[in-house]
């Protein structure tokens, strides 16, 4: 088996290249440029190493000194998320956070901030700087705290802590304020913001929850001084409830109008007013049963039975008295009494009323007006009432109306999303265009090379008879003549030519017809025999 030589290669592709029509050489040119510029991106994105988050939320000061870090090591990095975050290639992450701990890093953004600062104190310092550092310490401590709640990312503590007199019973009270930044797109709940303001006032001593003030990166006030945020928070958490139960109704409503108008075809709103005042209702009965027999029953009867007398006459002067009067007549006198004592039940009833109750429930409803021109508003708004549950006792109240839908916005919006569909589906069919053009002329490339490079098998051609006939051609074309002995005087008998067979003659046409083809167009010859020699090959 011969070994390989590169130059019996580059020489047997000289050849072939050589032999390729204009086209074909600059379709060849045009895959091997294709195939470096693929095979060059394609290594260069399987080498590229995968980068995975170091660390994030981070301060600038430790995100300085951790890329300070990485360089002097020569560790490739990657920043993100404004320079807060540091991106190492994925299998050094556990060990650049190994390095760079025992280095210190991340410090936490306060450049060695909180308790560590009263380590750096020295025997020289004053009351005042340790009063300040003190102060410095507990403010970098509640910084950071803050910190580790949810959804904050950068905070900032300030403490204003008076100066302690002993002659003086109206001391100034200390006060704090918190500044905090949240994560894009987050913002601090009712409960957050009572954390944090409980969490300063509890840390600092004679601190009261309503001396603190908490802002947001934005400038808006969450917690301002003085006020209660137990309050802030419950009313929040009220609103919430209102919110919550006038979607839960408006929700219901829409699914049913949309079933009967059509979906886009109706609008509901809902507000609901929610009682939270808590009652206590006492109540006692008296429940009798006549059909009970009586405890006591007790009954009295008196009668009296006279005869008449005169009248006397009328009293005159002196009280002297006139006899004039007549005899009156007999008299009857009865009277009957009764007592009964029944046995009485007694039921006595606790109500407390729970806060959250309905208090009042409004509806109103807009029909479009292009669209629901046999709907009765009169129906839809029974309808709306019982889905709702209103109750017109305790003055809830809905409104059914119609009028025309403004749809320029919506057929707008629709018509762009169609174009943003449109764009990106013929973007991907261009993008899966372009890749498997690449890869249908990479493999047309390496095919054509394939092919180009496998050894030719040359097959050996019998030329005795193609000689033969050639000789009995040129026999054939000489002159016939006779040969004369000049010293005999009888002819000499000659030999007489061989017959030519048809397929001899047949040959030779075609063979004079092949000489012809190759001189008139010998190019065209060319790129024939090498096509026979590509299908010969194996």
């Amino acid at each position: 088996m011969n070994g390989f030589d590169p130059r019996a290669l580059m020489a047997r592709a000289r050849n072939l290249f050589s032999g390729f029509t204009t086209g074909q050489k600059a379709m060849t040119a045009i895959a091997v440029v294709a195939a470096v510029v693929g095979g060059t991106f394609f290594v260069s994105w399987v080498s590229q190493p995968t980068y995975a988050p170091l660390f994030t939320s981070l301060s600038s000061t430790d995100a300085a000194a951790i890329t300070a870090k990485l360089t002097e090591a020569k560790e490739p990095y990657q920043l993100a998320d404004g320079g807060t975050t540091v991106l190492v290639p994925q299998a050094d992450v556990y060990q650049q956070r190994i390095n760079l701990s025992g280095q210190g890093l991340p410090a936490g953004g306060g450049n060695g901030d909180g308790y560590s600062l009263l380590d750096k104190q020295s025997l020289t310092t004053s009351d005042f700087q340790q009063k300040v550092t003190y102060q410095r310490a507990l403010e970098g401590e509640l910084r950071k705290t803050i910190e580790s709640i949810d959804g904050v990312q950068a905070a900032v503590v300030h403490l204003a802590l008076p100066e302690q007199d002993v002659f003086t019973s109206d001391a100034a009270k200390p006060t704090a304020s918190v500044l905090v930044k949240t994560a894009p797109g987050t913002s601090l709940t009712s409960s957050q913001v009572e954390a944090v303001v409980h969490l300063v006032s509890s840390a600092v001593p004679k601190l009261d929850a309503s001396a603190v003030t908490v802002a947001d990166a934005s400038g808006q006030v969450l917690s301002a001084a003085g006020q209660d945020g137990a309050s802030s928070a419950l009313n929040d958490a009220r609103a919430q409830q209102s919110r919550t139960a006038s979607d839960a109704t408006a929700a219901a409503v829409q699914s049913m109008l949309d079933k009967v108008v059509g979906p886009g075809h109706a609008v509901v709103r809902v507000d609901t007013s929610l009682n939270y005042d808590q009652q206590t209702i006492d109540r006692e009965e008296y429940l009798v049963d006549k059909k009970q027999v009586p405890l006591t029953t007790s009954t009295s009867k008196e009668t009296f039975k006279g005869n008449g007398s005169a009248v006397g006459g009328v009293l005159g002067p002196d009280n002297i008295s006139v006899p004039s009067g007549t005899g009156g007549s007999a008299s009857t006198y009865t009277k009957e009494s009764g007592d009964q004592t029944n046995a009485v039940g007694t039921q006595k009833t606790h109500t407390t009323a729970a806060p959250g109750q309905v208090k009042r429930m409004t509806v109103a409803v807009v029909l479009d007006a292009a669209t629901t021109g046999s709907a009765d508003p009169k129906q839809i708004s029974a309808l709306v009432a019982s889905a709702a549950g209103l109750d017109t006792a305790r003055g809830d109240v809905v409104t059914v109306d119609k009028l025309p839908f403004d749809t320029k916005a919506a057929a707008t919006a629709a018509k762009e999303l169609a174009q943003a569909e449109s764009d990106k589906r013929t973007s991907d069919l261009i993008n899966l265009g372009k890749t498997v053009g690449l890869v249908l002329l990479l493999a047309l490339a390496l095919f054509v090379f394939a092919r180009r490079s496998r050894k030719v098998e040359r097959t050996p051609v019998d030329l005795g008879e193609l000689e033969a006939y050639r000789e009995e051609r040129a026999q054939l074309a000489r002159p016939q003549t006779l040969a004369i002995d000049s010293g005999l005087g009888s002819p000499v008998a000659l030999e007489a030519p061989k017959p030519i067979s048809p397929e001899a003659e047949m040959r030779a046409a075609m063979h004079d017809e092949i000489s012809q083809f190759i001189d008139d167009q010998p190019d065209e010859v060319a790129r024939l025999v090498r096509g026979w020699l590509v299908e010969r090959r194996p």
